[in-house]
């Protein structure tokens, strides 16, 4: 089994066989370093460690940024470039809710790992936060069907700013539970 040590100052938890003299993580000397084992199984450990759901949140936060991004440069660019940027904006939003039903879908089984269950108060506030993610962006393809890039492209750019701040949101609430689990 494999062995741990982590950091008393920050933390941070790194495999014991490395050579460590500082932490990764804070710097500080490997006087402060003490052994660590983790309390749970090795199949649910084996989960936590491929990481999906951090991976995959990556994915409608990027999406997000480049929507208000790439409409901006499509009106300051000639026009050859704006169309080119107004095209790039209906392709990522049709895969936007795409992303986000993955994240969802990876969020609830790493909260079913770490937690054994969805009823946390924390989960149940990302669940909340997820839902409402997933029609915002739910709602922008279907501008782009209805209206037309160009004519979607402001209320688009708007949604975009308001998905924006419910990932921050939820990234603060996540954040909090990246180092919780339920030992077993």
């Amino acid at each position: 089994m494999k062995e741990y040590l982590r950091c008393k100052a920050c933390g941070y938890i790194m495999d014991k066989d490395g050579d460590h003299e500082i932490c990764p993580a804070c710097g500080v000397s490997k006087k402060v370093f003490e052994d660590y084992k983790y309390n749970l199984s090795p199949r649910r450990k084996f989960i936590m460690d491929l990481d999906l759901h951090p991976i995959m949140l990556h994915f409608p936060q990027a999406i997000t940024v480049f929507i208000p991004f790439f409409g901006i440069l499509s009106l300051i660019t000639d026009a050859s470039w704006g169309i080119k940027f107004l095209y790039s904006i209906e392709i990522i939003t049709y895969l936007l809710p795409l992303t986000v039903i993955a994240t969802i879908i990876t969020g609830m089984i790493d909260g079913k790992n770490r937690f054994k269950k969805l009823g946390t108060p924390a989960i149940r506030k990302k669940i909340i936060l997820g839902t409402i993610l997933l029609i915002i962006t739910s709602v922008m393809p279907c501008l782009i069907f209805t209206m037309g890039i160009k004519e979607a492209l402001f209320p688009l750019m708007g949604l975009s700013i308001a998905a924006m701040v419910n990932e921050a949101i939820l990234s603060k609430t996540g954040i909090k539970l990246i180092s919780a689990y339920l030992p077993g």
